[in-house]
């Protein structure tokens, strides 16, 4: 009998890591896949549910998966740098750092299934010297850290349909520091003080739905509503006056597709719009200005025997970023338009499962043009992955 306190603890010590920890950012400050298997596969998931993560990426894929826990580690490893504003004012960033993913599918009834998934977010860089030689600007460095905690149910009217609701409880943490404004005097620059680390709350809808027509093929839709975030104290006052001092989560939305044609092997794909343009934090003039983002997912898998499972996949975004944006985004450089992933899972035993996984976004960069004009901002990106998966 599954004791009904497991998946509560492991939940729990899924958010406390994620508070402490900051996530990958690919497709803008979002990671490229959720769950293990699923990123290995290019990040393929809205018709491929493999995992207790499950709800991260369509709430109605829990019904297809069996009553299970997951838990995952993503090793982010990025290398960024820039050529800021001034000839020879070089600039560089590397960091290395964990996020946890994971998550719990119990079925109640053979209609109904609930589940928790966490997965985490963010972006961030830390270059170790103050961006222009003004006076008492400070270090260039910025953190974002988005904890996302998604309690879901599905409901299978049919064998074949499922349809899924969940909630997004996000948890953020923001830190800037080493940001330079033009100045009320004419060709003057102003350093913004810092206000360390804050953090807010938020809250948001998901619903999504997957069917599966004949064995051998499944459709899935996911939608995600924006997390509204309560105010980051501080940074209401300059850096996000514009919005009021609130960062909130993008909604999103997408269709998926996977075809099984042979026992051996799976094919699937998504095309999924993240809609960064729709915050407001992201339509202030001065600021960011992030464009609505549209990402394109491709994986396959192959069922070597009983034990062995190999994964690859390929995911490409359209930035965005525009060019003549790069200065405003030095501390955010959050580039990256193509991913290559791979991965490996092993089945100890008819329960357990180990998984790994690795995802390269070669090196990249953004050219300004512009108001940007003579700013270039580098970044490569790679993942290592690391999961169980247990089935009860």
């Amino acid at each position: 009998m599954l004791s009904p306190s497991r998946p509560f603890q492991l939940t729990l010590a899924l958010v406390v890591a994620a508070f402490h920890t900051a996530a990958p950012a690919v497709n803008g400050a979002l990671p490229g896949g959720n769950g293990i298997k699923n990123a290995s596969m290019g990040g393929a998931s809205i018709a491929l549910p493999l995992d207790a993560v499950a709800a991260a990426n369509n709430p109605a894929g829990i019904a297809f998966v069996p009553s299970s826990a997951t838990l995952g580690l993503q090793v982010f490893s990025g290398h960024s740098s820039a050529d800021y504003v001034l000839p020879g004012n070089h600039l560089e960033n590397r960091q290395t750092q964990m996020a946890p993913d994971g998550g719990f599918i119990w079925h109640s009834t053979p209609e109904v299934t609930l589940g928790i998934s966490m997965s985490g977010a963010g972006a961030g860089s830390d270059y170790g010297q103050p961006a222009l030689p003004v006076p008492g600007a400070g270090t260039a460095k910025t953190s974002l850290r988005v904890a996302e905690f998604i309690p879901a149910m599905a409901w299978k009217p049919t064998p074949e349909l499922a349809l899924g609701l969940g909630l997004t409880l996000a948890w953020q943490q923001f830190d800037a520091d080493g940001v330079i404004v033009p100045a009320p005097v004419p060709g003057g620059l102003l350093p913004i003080p810092g206000h360390g680390n804050q953090t807010a709350t938020g809250v948001g809808l998901r619903g999504g739905l997957l069917w599966t027509p004949t064995a051998d093929w499944s459709l899935g839709m996911n939608v995600k509503s924006r997390a509204r975030m309560g105010r980051l104290d501080g940074y209401d006052r300059d850096l996000l006056a514009y919005s009021d001092g609130r960062l909130d989560v993008p909604g999103q939305y997408g269709v998926g597709v996977a075809w099984r044609p042979t026992e051996r092997l799976t094919l699937a794909a998504d095309w999924l719009r993240i809609l960064w343009g729709e915050i407001k934090a992201m339509q202030d003039p001065n600021g960011f200005t992030w464009h609505n983002q549209p990402v394109v997912r491709l994986g396959a898998a192959w069922l070597l025997d009983d034990r062995w499972t190999l994964r690859a996949g390929y995911s490409r975004n359209r930035s965005q970023i525009d060019p003549s944006r790069a200065v405003q985004n030095l501390l955010v450089p959050s580039i990256n338009e193509r991913a290559y992933t791979a991965g490996l899972s092993w089945r100890v035993d008819t329960h357990s499962e180990l998984n790994l996984g690795y995802e390269l976004n070669p090196r990249t960069t953004l050219t300004g043009t512009g108001a940007s004009a003579g700013t270039s901002l580098t970044s490569k990106v790679q993942m290592f992955l690391l999961g169980y998966h247990y089935t009860f």
